[in-house]
């Protein structure tokens, strides 16, 4: 499972962690910077920071080709703000910046390419939780190689895996 710590859009902490199945005890973690949004307001769909709460993770694949998330992504359950009463947030991610065959897209001259993590700034997303894609090994390389040898579950898939956000 997956557990968010809300900071600051560009600073705050994901944690990875493999638990034991028959009493929920934590058998292995690790922890991430991470950011979310550009805006702390979590109604505001494309820009608020993810709702507090808890997420189905409904997909996982290394190559996913949206037109402005790729690569590796686990993509979590729909979510209305503000407890349940506000915003349905739609189109919610892990992810980072990359192409959809994990790599980068760097465009000359292009201050912040879609596709290519530069720097700190590329912690900002459109109300997402993004991972950095460098240096090498990367946080969403480590993230996801966690994923695949303590759980290993790719495509869709519901309810056996989560995230909690506070």
């Amino acid at each position: 499972m997956f557990e968010f710590r809300r900071g600051t859009n560009t600073n705050s902490t994901l944690w990875i962690k493999k638990k034991d199945a028959t009493n929920y005890s934590v058998i292995a973690s690790q922890s991430f910077r991470a950011g979310s949004g550009s805006s702390q307001d979590e109604c505001e769909s494309g820009v608020g920071w993810l709702p507090t709460g808890r997420y189905d993770i409904v997909l996982h694949v290394h190559n996913y080709d949206g037109s402005k998330i790729k690569g590796r992504v686990w993509q979590l359950s729909d979510k209305r703000c503000n407890g349940g009463t506000g915003t349905l947030r739609t189109e919610l991610f892990i992810h980072t910046e990359e192409t959809a065959s994990m790599g980068q897209d760097c465009i000359a001259g292009i201050a912040d390419a879609p596709f290519c993590w530069e720097g700190d700034n590329d912690y900002y997303s459109a109300g997402c939780i993004k991972l950095a894609a460098k240096p090498s090994p990367s946080d969403i390389y480590k993230a996801n190689n966690d994923w695949d040898s303590w759980d290993g579950k790719h495509g869709s898939f519901l309810a056996s895996s989560r995230l909690a956000v506070s």
